[in-house]
């Protein structure tokens, strides 16, 4: 079947608007860098920790050095700029956590995606966001990067 471009442009804008206001709904979006509120209802909330159960997003040091391995591994840091800067994991790709809703289709679907931040927490949640759009071979690094470099993991600036 061939749609008009514009046609199909739309239907795929109708379908992301309707799967960002689902995670709008679940996970508020007073980080959303557009504030586009869905309907007349504001959801403003935060994420908050007890939202994510980390228990099956996260993967250890030592496993996923173990699946790099064997195959590609896209990293996503979810910190600040500056925290970013200051160190980071070579190749991971700067996404803070208030541009994850309007930056995940950069990610590719078919690797691993690890995200990682200074504790676990930020990239708990981000993978749980991962996970709402269909992306289920993702994970957060269980310890953030202290637990990197304690396992011999290596940072670049």
């Amino acid at each position: 079947m061939n749609l008009p471009l514009t046609v199909a442009s739309r239907a795929a804008r109708a379908f992301q608007d309707r799967d960002d206001a689902r995670a709008r709904e679940k996970y508020g979006y007073s980080h959303d860098p557009g504030e586009v509120p869905v309907g007349n209802q504001h959801a403003h909330r935060e994420v908050e920790a007890a939202d994510v159960s980390v228990g099956n997003l996260t993967m250890t040091a030592a496993a996923v050095q173990a699946a790099a391995r064997s195959r590609p591994i896209a990293w996503v840091d979810v910190r600040l700029a500056d925290a970013f800067a200051a160190g980071h994991i070579p190749g991971a790709l700067h996404m803070p956590m208030v541009e994850v809703n309007v930056r995940v289709s950069e990610l590719a679907w078919d690797q691993l995606v690890v995200a990682v931040c200074a504790d676990g927490v930020d990239a708990s949640r981000a993978v749980a966001f991962f996970r709402e759009r269909g992306m289920e071979d993702t994970f957060a690094l269980a310890g953030g990067l202290p637990a990197w470099v304690s396992s011999g993991g290596e940072l670049t600036s």
